[in-house]
């Protein structure tokens, strides 16, 4: 079978992109010939053909013999607009991953968010939606779109194993870890407001706190306002705060922190799925977030939810679950950490990715047949 995809980009770090990648390997490998149109492609794996427009697509001679055309689709791009012109003998599947709301975004992104729900119209011709989560799905129902839907959730990639203890257990300094673009959406400025209110209340505390995040997708004016509050923030506690933003970090990097972290925290004001707090999970942190979106669904009942906004609640929280892990017993054999360990590794496997392809061919084999 002949299969395109389509979308803008195809970069490392990035989640849709990921998702691309994933699901061409696993077609390819099942012997369908596929290939990505996109702007940019920094998987040298995939067959991949750059093009600038939307002519360069539809006149390809592999786009044009397409038994399925793929589209994936968060945000505004150009490219999109070629489902309208796909082979009639195609199927055509959009691959939708949410649009983050106009409310979460700087004025000068409004634009490519009304953009963005405008081309949401296209998905009249589409034969199927895939959402990678029910939330991702209810939007689309609200915004009147009843297109035939599916809910597959993305794969998660990690190498990440559960640490039998957590170096805080020895040394008592409290780790905390944030995993997520640094932009006003995420609330990395509301976490560092917390975790002061932390250090105001508790003067013996220590703490660590690290900052991960991919800078292409961050905004340069929030970075540097997080580094203003962090540099205020060392002159005031001295010894007893180590902090720091890691940009960003290899993997391997990524991996040590999440595994020493005895806390990730994440307070978001909307997602679409969210691998970051599957990752902390896996990597047996304990979670603290807000209540919106699909960060209840994704948590799986493992996570302290707060509600939005609310900085006072997040320090609360925060607080409350740093006595618990400090607690005698937390970290001992059969004790509170291996009891919920073991509970987060049985649920995080589900998103494995031999159970995301297993169930990604099964659905395109019925979608084609």
């Amino acid at each position: 079978m002949k299969i395109s995809y389509l979308h803008g980009i195809c970069v490392n770090n990035d989640a849709i992109s990921n998702s691309i990648r994933d699901e061409m390997t696993w077609l390819s490998e099942a012997g369908h010939d596929v290939r990505l149109y996109a702007y940019a492609c920094d998987h040298a794996q995939l067959q991949f053909t750059k093009v600038n427009d939307v002519n360069d697509v539809v006149f390809d001679a592999h786009f044009q013999s397409s038994d399925l055309v793929v589209f994936h689709f968060g945000v505004f791009y150009p490219l999109f607009d070629a489902i309208a012109v796909a082979p009639r003998r195609a199927r055509r599947l959009v691959v939708f991953h949410n649009i983050t709301p106009k409310a979460f975004v700087p004025a000068e992104h409004h634009d490519t968010i009304d953009k963005s729900f405008r081309q949401l119209a296209h998905l009249c011709f589409a034969d199927h939606v895939v959402c990678v989560s029910q939330t991702n799905l209810d939007v689309l129902r609200a915004t009147g779109i009843t297109v035939p839907a599916t809910v597959l959730p993305l794969a998660l990639h990690s190498s990440a194993t559960l640490p039998e203890s957590k170096p805080g257990a020895a040394d008592g300094i409290l780790r905390f870890a944030f995993l997520g673009r640094f932009v006003r959406s995420k609330g990395p400025t509301e976490l560092l407001r917390a975790l002061e209110v932390m250090l105001q209340a508790q003067p013996a505390l220590r703490v660590q706190l690290d900052m991960i995040g991919n800078l292409a997708f961050s905004y340069s004016t929030l970075l540097d306002e997080i580094d203003a509050i962090m540099g205020r923030m060392r002159k005031q506690y001295g010894a007893r705060l180590r902090i720091a933003i890691h940009g960003n970090a290899a993997e391997a990097e990524k991996n040590r922190i999440l595994r020493e972290a005895d806390l990730f925290v994440l307070p978001s004001y909307h997602e679409g799925f969210c691998v970051p707090i599957l990752e902390a999970l896996a990597s047996g942190c304990r979670v603290i977030s807000y209540d919106n979106s699909n960060i209840p669904a994704i948590a799986g009942g493992l996570a302290r939810l707060v509600p939005t906004g609310d900085v006072v609640a997040l320090a609360q929280a925060m607080s409350e679950a740093a006595a618990e892990l400090a607690a005698p017993g937390w970290y001992a054999p059969e004790g509170g950490y291996a009891r919920y360990a073991g509970r987060a590794a049985a649920y995080v496997d589900s998103f494995a990715p031999q159970h995301a392809r297993r169930r990604y061919l099964h659905f395109i084999r019925h979608l084609v047949s």
